[in-house]
């Protein structure tokens, strides 16, 4: 049977190109298995991430002990109670009554120390530590009474004392903050003609997130300064009022 054997071979080549794919195809499997590969270790590697992250985050916090001249001490936490670990947690970001007493003392050194050769520079650094809403109302009522301009020409100068500084209380966004300040005022040329008088400052501090242009995170919301009087049911020593005198 002559035809039939030339049929055959035929058929068999056809057969032996068409029965795999091409080389072509076979590469491209090879990387697409090569490439599944990879994609799960970088899925294992992102579940990792967010399983050490979430680890992270519920770690407890670092207990760094401050002395009163500012020096520090890390405590190990297995030596800290967890009552003083909840406490820390609950108070992280609030300012401690040393950080309020600075800040307001600063800011009453600016915005009533006058000294004529200073005082844009001192009027500024105050406005500076304000909240928007009280520097702008503050710096219009100056600039119609043109109060910046008369303390320049009074050749003057102020010296305070701050003879109590007491945390009256204390919320988490607002601080109420009172001050005996005690000025002399005297002629900037020669100190002489000094008068004295004694004033109460209340100064209202927002409590805000802390960055690098206030590390403490207050702000001055409020602020009023008048000759001193005794507070009606001013508390006595030891009645739970803060002191935060240096």
């Amino acid at each position: 049977m002559p035809a039939d054997k030339n049929v055959t071979p035929l058929q068999h080549e056809g057969n032996r190109h068409l029965g795999g794919p091409p080389a072509v195809w076979a590469a491209f499997q090879r990387e697409g298995r090569w490439k599944n590969w990879v994609m799960l270790f970088q899925g294992g590697l992102l579940i990792f991430c967010v399983l050490a992250n979430v680890h992270l985050s519920k770690r407890p916090p670092d207990v760094v002990l401050v002395d009163g001249s500012g020096g520090a001490e890390y405590v190990p936490r297995k030596l800290v109670g967890l009552d003083v670990l909840m406490a820390i947690q609950r108070a992280k970001g609030q300012p401690t009554d040393a950080e309020v007493g600075h800040v307001t003392r600063e800011f009453l050194t600016h915005f009533a120390g006058v000294n004529s050769t200073s005082v844009e520079t001192s009027w500024a650094a105050a406005l500076s530590m304000m909240d928007p809403a009280l520097a702008s109302k503050l710096s219009r009522e100056y600039s119609e009474r043109k109060v910046l301009a008369a303390l320049k020409a009074s050749n003057s100068k102020t010296d305070l004392v701050f003879e109590d500084v007491k945390l009256i209380e204390r919320t988490d966004t607002l601080l109420h903050v009172r001050a005996r300040i005690r000025r002399t005022h005297s002629s900037l040329l020669t100190g002489g003609n000094p008068v004295e008088d004694v004033v109460g400052a209340t100064v209202f501090l927002a409590v805000e997130g802390r960055n690098m242009q206030f590390p403490s995170g207050l702000r001055v919301r409020d602020i009023s300064v008048a000759p001193y009087k005794e507070p009606p049911g001013a508390a006595p020593p030891g009645s739970g009022v803060a002191e935060i005198n240096p």
